[in-house]
């Protein structure tokens, strides 16, 4: 008998938003907790009382009333010339300690075990964090290279919302962060649902497909296989936003978003597959076309499906990134099975400019890739999240990147950006990118649009104008 193929629809999990709703409070119970803790051991300072060995010896030392004698006058002067390190000794130590060689994930949260890789799990600390309770200085200092030195992997929701609870001093200098969005599948019923094996190269055959099972509900409740993937990314995207500080008194600006400096973002998708998904809503349009549109220099985006789904949904991330920001594409770089999350391989990266087309906007409304000034207020459709949107310079551009080799193409009509050498590598070389289409092009090729061929995957892609696509089907 045939598997019947079943496609889910998009939602939240109910039991998933009652666990965090659960969780949360509790992190605010804990802050109160310290906070009265605290208070009562200042008190308790104030009025001599000792709560621990420590505190008794501090008080002690400290005590005006207390007689001074010949050898605790010695041990005095010894502790004052003991040897110590000189300043700058103290920082490299420091930074050395608070600077991790990998990743930190999710920070300031518990770390869930599923959303981990076997590697992952095995590292343990990487920093020493105990280098903070030495004293105020090395706190201080300390603080301020943990959070600026080192890279951070978020893999819920939850967890990036949490981060609003360190300072805004540390967060706005944050520039770059990752976002591990692992699909979730639930179904009401024991059905096999297969994750196709050209998700990726690495894989020979059809995996499993993680599913969280659910209980089955009411008639008038839609069940089923349901998925969480659009919604998650919107939901990750959406804890971008500023989040509530009492003590902010301006009234005529905004407040500042959760990472108002970020400036380069990678989203790993995970498991979202190239024949289930449904089509992303317009709250993804709404949150990366208009709440934080045009506010990446780049983004890095893995495991996006390669169907008509992925091809909208990039579309509609692409608004993420201002005018000639940089947009790199690559293969999936985990899978969740359902023994955990497994690393997959990979090596280039697609690159394209986002409306890298500035100086060329004459010549495009020529060839008729352009809005002429006829038109109507209501014809005026939102198309920004294509690289075809023709308000160009309504936002500040991404920075021009200096020190490129020379060209010997027509300078207007190439843009010159640095691109990774490969997935996970810090390495960039000069590339030149096509103003008209936004693509990789070399010295021989790509004298014309025509020209779509993408030297990254091999693959024809779509000029940089809706417009030039829809002229295609005439």
């Amino acid at each position: 008998m045939a598997r019947q193929l079943v496609f889910p629809w998009e939602c939240r999990d109910k039991e998933d938003q009652a666990f965090a709703a659960y969780s949360n409070p509790l992190r605010r119970t804990n802050q109160l907790l310290v906070e009265e803790n605290m208070r009562l051991k200042r008190i308790l300072r104030e009025n001599g009382i000792a709560w621990s060995p420590l505190a008794q010896n501090h008080l002690n030392q400290n005590d005006p009333t207390r007689r001074k004698t010949r050898s605790s006058t010695a041990a005095g002067l010894g502790d004052a010339v003991s040897p110590f390190l000189p300043t700058e000794v103290l920082l490299r130590i420091l930074k050395f300690a608070m600077k991790s060689k990998y990743p930190i994930i999710d920070p300031l949260s518990p770390v869930t075990a599923e959303n981990l890789t076997d590697e992952e799990k095995k590292r343990g600390n990487q920093i020493a964090i105990h280098f903070l309770a030495t004293c105020k200085a090395m706190q201080a200092e300390g603080t301020r290279i943990l959070w600026e030195s080192n890279h951070f992997i978020f893999t819920t929701p939850q967890a990036l919302r949490n981060f609003s609870e360190l300072s805004f001093h540390y967060r706005h200098k944050i520039l770059h962060i990752n976002l591990r969005i692992i699909a979730r599948y639930y179904d009401d019923q024991r059905r096999r649902h297969k994750l196709e094996r050209y998700y990726h190269p690495d894989l020979k055959r059809d995996q499993p497909l993680k599913i969280q099972m659910r209980p089955k509900e009411s008639p008038l409740v839609r069940g089923g296989f349901r998925c969480y993937t659009w919604n998650q990314v919107i939901d990750f995207l959406l804890a971008l936003r500023a989040p509530y500080d009492p003590n902010y008194k301006d009234k005529k600006n905004p407040r500042p978003r959760l990472l108002p400096s970020l400036s380069s973002l990678r989203l790993d998708l995970v498991n979202f597959s190239d024949s289930l998904l449904p089509f992303s809503g317009s709250e993804l349009h709404e949150v990366a076309s208009h709440e934080l549109g045009c506010t990446l220099n780049e983004l890095q985006v893995t495991g996006m499906p390669f169907d008509d789904v992925g091809m909208k949904a990039s579309a509609e991330l692409s608004g993420l990134v201002k005018d000639e920001g940089l947009y790199l594409d690559a293969s999936a770089a985990f899978i969740a099975l359902p023994k955990g999350l497994q690393s997959l391989s990979g090596d280039n990266w697609c690159a394209r400019v986002i409306r890298a087309y500035k100086d060329l906007k004459d010549e495009m409304e020529e060839e008729g890739l352009g809005f002429g000034g006829d038109e109507d207020d209501d014809e005026q459709f939102h198309l920004h999240s294509f690289e075809g949107y023709h308000k160009v310079g309504t936002l500040p551009a991404a920075p021009s990147e200096e020190g490129h080799p020379p060209s010997t193409r027509e300078e207007k009509r190439v843009i010159w950006k640095k691109v990774p050498v490969a997935r996970e590598s810090d390495k960039r070389i000069w590339i030149q990118f096509s103003r008209l289409n936004g693509y990789e092009v070399e010295e021989s090729v790509w004298d014309s649009d025509d020209d779509r061929i993408c030297p990254c995957c091999g693959d024809s892609h779509p000029g940089s104008s809706i417009f030039g696509l829809m002229s295609d089907y005439e």
